[in-house]
């Protein structure tokens, strides 16, 4: 069946807007996060297989809609940003 998106957010973060995608692969039961900024080429993606991992439970609650998992997933993956070009 393979991956497949799951849900997907603007969030604010130091007044810069992301868009934060969470994606889960059904056989091969991993998630994945990536975090993009809406301009220019500057993101981060991350794989995750571990339902007792803090990321994972960052996605699951964002995923159930909690506004502040969001906001945690789109500042972890706005530090892991190579210096920007915006």
């Amino acid at each position: 069946m393979g991956e497949k998106l799951v849900a997907s957010r603007a969030v604010t973060v130091d007044r810069r807007q992301l868009d934060v995608l969470i994606s889960r692969h059904s056989d091969e039961e991993f998630w994945r996060v990536d975090v993009r900024h809406p301009v220019g080429p500057t993101s981060t993606r991350t794989a995750l297989d571990g339902d007792d991992n803090f990321l994972c439970h960052l996605i699951t609650s964002a995923v159930a809609g909690e506004g502040s998992a969001w906001e945690s997933l789109a500042r972890v993956g706005h530090r892991h940003f190579s210096p920007p070009n915006w």
